[in-house]
């Protein structure tokens, strides 16, 4: 624990330096369109603990798997740590910092695709940038989150409404992070009276989402999800080498929406609408 607190005490001492020394840093929340000329999207979900304790690590695996959204959570970084002091250039950065020790999360994107802001919760530590491809009907809205582990539960709640449908079922989301619940069922469980699968089953089957890492990130437990909707774009995915006491996680996903030939109605049972009374 005071190694934790010193190696803070030294990251905000030698931000304090730079700027002393003239760096400079400005925040974008828009970046000009610029064409992404791949047909697909790779998203790399790193736990930190620290980015700037890890620099050497978090950038090696990013470099090992050349991708094209980087999420960070538990960054550890504050207001007074510039983006020019910890990212690269190449990369637009959004970032939530919690203002306080510990915590955080960013979302860093290639320069080279558009993106820009969409929304920075004030509660919790969330934010969302949307990512557009070369064809401006097909867009991402990227979601990163880190949630605390005995953090109130209504962020479900939250990022469940900030990202809804809303009667737009063409809506493209990612919603990735550590959400610190070990003993949900991202399938949902129809009969559960537990207060935080009822929020998790709401946010999975009345918006559309699926988790598809599922095998644990950290010891046995899958803390670190990437929710994807529609599931069709879905390319590949697995855990990478760690650079916390977290497994990494990369996500490829399709650009454009896939198309199938509709071979008749498909009726999609929603269990958790029964009336069990009335059986």
């Amino acid at each position: 624990m005071e190694a934790e607190e010193n190696a803070e005490k030294e990251m905000v001492v030698n931000a304090d330096k730079k700027r002393k020394g003239g760096a400079q840093d400005g925040i974008q929340t828009t970046v000009p369109a610029r064409v992404n000329e791949g047909k697909s999207l790779v998203l790399l979900q790193v736990n930190c603990r620290s980015i700037y304790n890890k620099a050497l690590e978090f950038w090696n695996l990013v470099d090992t798997y050349n991708a094209d959204i980087i999420i960070g959570t538990e960054s550890w970084l504050r207001e007074e740590i510039g983006n020019t002091e910890i990212f690269r250039a190449v990369l637009t950065t959004f970032r939530r910092d919690r203002h306080a020790r510990g915590g955080g999360v960013f979302i860093c994107v290639k320069n080279k695709i558009a993106c820009s802001e969409l929304w920075v919760d004030d509660e919790f530590e969330m934010i969302a940038v949307e990512v557009k491809s070369s064809d401006p009907k097909w867009t991402w809205e990227i979601v990163g989150i880190y949630r605390a582990p005995n953090e109130d539960i209504r962020l479900i709640e939250r990022v469940a409404a900030r990202t809804g449908v809303l009667g737009n079922s063409t809506k493209r989301t990612i919603i990735e992070g550590d959400l610190n619940l070990p003993k949900v069922d991202w399938k949902g469980i129809a009969d559960s009276t537990n207060v935080t699968q009822a929020f998790i089953n709401r946010l999975m089957w009345d918006n559309g989402y699926t988790e598809v890492v599922g095998k644990p990130t950290r010891g046995d437990s899958l803390l670190d999800v990437y929710l994807v909707r529609p599931e069709s774009a879905l390319i590949s995915y697995g855990t990478v080498q760690e650079v916390s006491d977290h497994c990494g996680v990369f996500l490829h996903v399709e650009w454009a929406e896939k198309r199938f030939c509709d071979s008749g109605e498909k009726l999609v049972p929603a269990y958790h609408k029964t009336n069990v009374l009335r059986l």
